[in-house]
């Protein structure tokens, strides 16, 4: 137990140690990289705090990663919470007023807040203040209790679940897209040299494009090759740890899984006609959540599938996709 409990501390401490520290470092998105660097840099002329961001987009893109960016090229603390963790309005209360002025306030999956919560967040993110109403009948009163300013950076993978209130109170939203191979290549590179597992170029182009276009899951496929190296190999990674790799991952060339495959040979058995989300779901004994963020953002950004009013079917695309590589329906081989 104890040595489990080690080894998930020191990949913590791997994962923390592998994001990057400032703008400079970080990889891609460079549009948002560029309004941010003004929005800084503006804020740190007058003297003020940054206004609140929003962040969204599909998971391990780098949201986490770019509010850690904010604080450390703002020179302040970073504070993170998700917004499960702020089941009443007091626990909200209570973390607010723990702020230093001008601190970065992290909260993760922030359209999951409690709608009690997010209305009692309102006049703290606008006035930096707490509202609350005490007594009752004719004793009743309201009382504000100032807090220091502070930058919220709400990050969700699901923008469209934000009420238009809390929605229009981020001075800066921004949408994280997918990474190209060119991007990955150098996230790879980079947690390489970090790892201290020799890889050349070649390799980290295999890796990249396996990764679905997200830094998270490169870090994690070069962790995993490095792992194999390790055992097999004498710690190098080249073309042959690449391809056992990835066979004992079930992973493909274009990185889909047997979870991918399956939902894509759903589609396809059923002719063209549209699959709700609820029948996909328990014919594939998947969570919702697992399925629209994890499973249909990548194959969406393929073009393998699409998402209609009646549900989800298969493009011609990923039909194409499907005859080409042989798979067949469950059951048969699926790699």
């Amino acid at each position: 137990m104890s040595e489990q409990k080690n080894q998930n501390n020191n990949e913590l401490k791997e994962d923390n140690t592998l994001r990057p520290s400032n703008l400079t470092e970080y990889v891609g998105q460079e549009a948002i990289k560029e309004n941010l660097k003004i929005a800084m840099l503006a804020a740190r002329s007058r003297g003020d705090c940054l206004e609140h961001i929003l962040l969204y987009g599909p998971p391990g893109l780098g949201k986490t990663s770019l509010a850690n960016v904010i604080a450390n090229e703002m020179k302040t603390n970073l504070i993170k919470t998700t917004a499960t963790s702020l089941k009443r309005v007091i626990d909200l209360f209570s973390l607010v007023v723990t702020l230093d002025e001008g601190d970065i306030l992290f909260i993760d999956e922030i359209h999951r807040l409690d709608k009690r919560v997010e209305e009692a967040f309102y006049s703290v993110m606008e006035d930096f203040q707490i509202n609350i109403i005490r007594g009752s009948g004719r004793n009743i009163k309201a009382v504000s209790i100032p807090v220091n300013k502070f930058s919220l950076v709400g990050a969700t993978t699901k923008a469209g679940l934000l009420s238009k209130p809390l929605r229009d109170r981020f001075g800066l939203v921004f949408s994280l897209n997918f990474y190209s191979p060119q991007e990955l290549i150098k996230i790879v590179l980079n947690a390489a040299a970090f790892l201290e597992v020799e890889i050349n170029e070649k390799e980290a182009l295999e890796i990249a494009i396996r990764s679905r276009g997200t830094p998270r899951i490169a870090i994690n496929l070069i962790k995993r090759a490095r792992d194999y190296a390790s055992v097999y190999k004498s710690g190098k990674i080249d073309s042959s740890t690449i391809q056992n790799t990835f066979e004992s991952l079930r992973i493909d060339e274009l990185g889909l899984g047997e979870e991918d495959r399956k939902l894509l040979l759903l589609l396809k058995s059923k002719n063209g006609k549209p699959l709700g989300l609820t029948t996909i779901q328990a014919i594939l004994n998947e969570d919702k959540t697992t399925i629209e963020e994890m499973i249909e953002p990548y194959l969406l950004s393929l073009g393998f599938i699409e998402k209609t009013p009646k549900g989800r079917i298969l493009t011609s695309k990923g039909f194409k996709y499907l005859i080409e590589k042989g798979y067949q329906e469950e059951g048969n081989n699926l790699f």
